[in-house]
């Protein structure tokens, strides 16, 4: 039963993967025009901005906050009356790991956000990357969970894999300043998502995951709203309102795959432990790379090519690493 257990919840961290990777793709179009599938016309609805990267965030924010009961109608019908116990004061330390599990979420969110505003896309994710690391690491330090030699060859293949796969330009900032703080952004993001990675495990050992997605995503939400409505410099929003029929419809799409990808992160990881689950969600800017290539026809090269093949090998040794281990977490 434990053997089940453990790939049940990969797979559900590679279909969390799988929209994660399809999330920064959506992004991208609501700043750049594209051509889905090479036909479809679409995208280039805002000037990338700060002020509209906040914008962005806080309408899938919303849109995965409001699809929550809906999804727990469905999924998880004591939805509510777990969050009623939860806020009438039944178990507050695990109401404390929710909202640090948003906060953590939230501040990797803008750490991107400031990170792909200072330095190319590709180098900000590859810094990005050190969150795997961490997490293994704490989840060593916090519950002993020793990784095993196979764990961390599956965890090295796929990061070294991911790197790979990303395009890097050889003059990756305008200014040393830049590139310091691009840097600085991208790594603070990696520590900040492993940390929402250590929480959501954490938590979801005695909560159910979809009650504790809902108070992070609210937590998220409400840290987003208090970025939009702070007078910061340079966070105006500027959006032609020809364009907010599109933009709302984008915002949704973003929203649907926030809710879907934390919540199959949250349930994967309590199933699989939280060091798998790092290694598997460390697929993501492979996969995004190769869904680029399929939805919008970015060119692969040959090295791309190569490093997908490398984070495909790791990704089944990590599969298959249950089958010759019959252990839970360690």
């Amino acid at each position: 039963m434990r053997l089940s257990y453990i790939q049940s919840g990969l797979w559900l961290l590679m279909l969390a993967a799988v929209q994660l990777a399809l999330f920064p793709i959506f992004v991208e179009m609501m700043f750049q025009e594209k051509f889905i599938f090479g036909t479809i016309e679409w995208g280039g609805l805002l000037p990338q901005t700060p002020g509209n990267w906040q914008l962005i965030f806080w309408i899938q924010a919303v849109a995965s906050v409001a699809g929550i009961p809906i999804l727990g109608k469905f999924y998880y019908p004591q939805l509510g009356e777990d969050l009623k116990k939860l806020f009438w004061g039944e178990n507050p330390k695990v109401l404390k790991l929710a909202m640090l599990s948003g906060l953590s979420l939230f501040v990797a969110w803008e750490a991107i956000a400031i990170g792909c505003s200072q330095i190319p896309p590709g180098v900000v994710v590859g810094f990005f990357l050190i969150y795997p690391i961490l997490t293994t690491l704490g989840a060593w330090k916090f519950w002993g969970y020793r990784p095993h030699q196979t764990r961390i060859t599956a965890m090295t293949i796929v990061t070294i894999g991911s790197l790979f796969a990303l395009k890097v330009p050889a003059m990756f900032a305008a200014t040393p300043i830049q590139g310091f703080l691009g840097i600085l952004a991208a790594m603070v993001g990696g520590i900040a998502f492993a940390s929402y990675l250590l929480l959501t495990y954490r938590g979801t050992r005695s909560l159910h995951p979809l009650p504790f997605s809902a108070i992070a995503l609210a937590t998220l939400l409400g840290f987003a709203s208090l970025s939009l409505i702070l007078p910061l410099p340079g966070t105006a929003i500027s959006m032609p309102l020809s364009e907010l029929p599109r933009l709302m419809v984008g915002s949704v799409i973003l929203g649907i795959l926030t809710l879907v990808g934390y919540s199959f992160i949250a349930y994967g990881i309590l199933l699989a432990g939280v060091t798998r689950g790092a290694t598997a969600i460390a697929s993501v800017p492979a996969l995004f790379v190769l869904f680029g290539a399929i939805l919008v026809h970015d060119f692969l090269d040959l090295k791309q090519i190569f490093a997908l093949v490398i984070v495909i090998v790791g990704l089944l040794v990590l599969i298959t690493e249950p089958m010759v281990r019959q252990d839970w977490y360690d």
